[in-house]
């Protein structure tokens, strides 16, 4: 496996495409590509990528990818604006396999079972990267497509998913209509899975942002998404009491996160087991607090969490995914990274993405992209996750 990547900023979308996938061919040290995949914002029109990406790779190449809030390489980094990131890949054996399954909106565990059943064959075996359109607005109004259902029918069919990642893909931040790329068609509401070759590995990592900022409590009422109740109270009302009066309501979207322990509860803070769960908006009429995922059950123990990106904890995390590979030779870094943890929409002076960046350095090809939901492995389990980033580095035998 080799891999090339680059990044282009033009404006005019074929040419964004085609500069992209041009200068990606330059860098790859195979003579071929087998693979190319692309995130783009939603500035970029889809179509005019795609024939961009198409005049530059040939007709052979299979491509994937979609809208992203921003992307990165190993020495760009960009976001809201005309962003194009690009990796273009080839394999020694056998090519990457793509599995699909549309009409997502509204039925995302039927869909998940239908990918699960094409994965059930034994590609679950293999590294895989799942990459699904995060936002519905079949009804007219802007819904979030749900990954934890979606993983659900996944794991039914397949039976396990030891070795997956992924991403909800999202152009913006205002959840504007999301564009999926398959080979030679331009989709959306679709679920895709790419399957590396069984020689490939994957080793990852989770990049957390948060803290607790409270001690446990009780999840006593839910309904779906919403959590209801905490504590048998009002769940509005228990997060008045912990950040004051000085916040409003419209403001605990995207700023109030809880946070679920799969660990042991008592031993010291381990990032590593938390799922944290941003707030979307607030229920005013229930007094609850709806999230961006139904996970969160009645019955379970959760904790505010303080969001706290450590910036010089980037670098080791990063490092220990390296040493994850030792005796291999890594071929290709992939970062999932969480829209929200951009600079500019965190209210942070530094891009935790730029410490990746320079925790890679150019020991290997990074390819990066900005989600609205990030999946990665807690506790051996594929999870969706928020204000997180996903750190992925690809192998093959030395």
């Amino acid at each position: 496996m080799h891999a090339g990547v680059a990044y282009c900023e033009d404006s005019d979308s074929f040419t964004a495409g085609y500069e992209a996938v041009r200068q990606a061919l330059d860098r790859c040290p195979a003579s071929r590509c087998d693979l190319v995949v692309i995130f783009s914002t939603a500035l970029h029109d889809s179509e005019h990528i795609h024939a961009g990406v198409r005049r530059a790779a040939g007709p052979r190449p299979r491509i994937i990818g979609g809208d992203a809030v921003g992307a990165l390489t190993n020495t760009e980094l960009g976001y809201g604006g005309y962003q194009v990131g690009v990796a273009v890949l080839a394999f020694d054996g056998d090519g990457a396999g793509i599995l699909a399954e549309g009409d997502l909106a509204d039925q995302e565990e039927r869909i998940g079972q239908a990918l699960g059943r094409q994965l059930a064959d034994g590609r679950h075996e293999r590294p895989s990267v799942l990459l699904y359109d995060s936002v519905n607005r079949r009804s007219g109004r802007m819904k979030l497509n749900m990954a934890t259902p979606l993983l659900a029918g996944m794991h039914a069919e397949a039976g396990v998913l030891p070795q997956l990642v992924g991403a909800g893909l999202c152009g913006d931040m205002t959840g504007s209509p999301t564009r999926q790329i398959i080979d030679d068609t331009v989709r959306d509401q679709t679920a895709i899975a790419l399957t590396f070759p069984d020689d490939v590995r994957m080793h990852t990592t989770i990049l957390h942002g948060c803290e607790p900022a409270s001690d446990y409590r009780t999840v006593t009422r839910v309904d779906g998404a919403t959590v209801l109740e905490l504590d048998h109270r009002p769940a509005v009302e228990v997060t008045q009491e912990l950040l004051g009066a000085s916040l409003p309501l419209d403001k605990y979207g995207f700023f109030v996160t809880l946070g679920i322990n799969t660990g042991d509860p008592w031993a010291p803070f381990d990032e590593s087991a938390y799922v944290n769960r941003l707030c979307l908006k607030v229920d005013r009429e229930r007094g609850g607090l709806v999230m961006f995922e139904p996970d969160i059950e009645a019955g379970s123990r959760v904790q505010f969490m303080h969001r706290n990106v450590t910036m010089y904890s980037i670098a080791p995390r990063v490092e220990d995914v390296f040493r994850q590979a030792a005796g291999r030779r890594p071929a290709f870094a992939l970062y999932i990274d969480c829209g929200g943890r951009a600079a500019a929409y965190a209210g942070m002076e530094e891009e935790e993405a730029a410490m990746v960046q320079r925790a890679v350095a150019d020991r290997v090809p990074l390819l990066g992209f900005y989600s609205g939901v990030e999946i990665g492995q807690v506790q051996n389990r594929p999870r969706p996750l928020d204000w997180t980033g996903v750190f992925c580095l690809f192998s093959v035998a030395s």
